[in-house]
């Protein structure tokens, strides 16, 4: 894996890892120059170098922590980012929650509609035959037959726009559903009308 394919992860790791080596050899030469005796030119020379690369090595050793900050810092962004992601999916899924609980909401509203439409149609139709066809009787009959009907295409067309809403806002099984009650609803009314012809003849 090249150095531009390795995670973040393993970059902070890697850092941390070169810091903490040349720190351990910082360490180890910081006692080694404690300790050499200064007793004659081979030691001054050697305690000399020793110094040198200790120098050398407090160079490398700002480098390694300047790698360790930047790496850091790499990760921090990447949290960050991935932060501002979940957030951005949250806040999305309280919109879609609300959605189609609104949707939920006027569905179930439907639902009881036809419900009641339901009970309407079941009272009209014995109304209808216990009728004893009286002028007066059928006029009543037909005026609640027409503010059924009437009714019935309103919740109807209340079930489309329903329909539709749910397929923008891509709800699509509350669309299926409120298009099945659509069309149940529209069989209902043309039925309640053959009825209605029937008995009127």
């Amino acid at each position: 894996m090249s150095k531009r394919d390795t995670p973040p992860s393993s970059e902070l790791v890697s850092a941390a890892q070169a810091l903490d080596a040349e720190l351990l050899r910082f360490e180890a030469l910081s006692e080694q120059l404690k300790e050499a005796p200064l007793t004659s030119e081979k030691h001054l020379e050697r305690a000399s170098k020793t110094l040198k690369d200790l120098a050398d090595l407090d160079d490398a050793l700002r480098l390694r922590v300047g790698a360790l900050v930047q790496a850091i810092t790499g990760v921090r962004n990447r949290q960050q980012a991935q932060a501002d992601a979940v957030n951005l999916c949250a806040q999305e899924l309280q919109q879609r929650t609300e959605v189609f609980k609104e949707l939920l909401t006027r569905y179930g509203a439907l639902g009881q509609s036809a419900a009641d439409l339901n009970g309407r149609m079941q009272e009209f139709a014995a109304l209808r035959q216990q009728a004893t066809r009286t002028a007066e009787e059928e006029a009543r009959l037909t005026e609640v037959f027409t503010a059924l009907q009437a009714r019935m295409a309103e919740v109807a067309d209340d079930a489309a726009t329903l329909t539709r809403a749910a397929e923008e806002a891509k709800f699509t099984d509350i669309g299926r559903q409120a298009e099945s009650l659509r069309q149940q609803l529209l069989s209902a009314r043309n039925k309640l009308g053959l009825l209605h012809q029937s008995l009127s003849k």
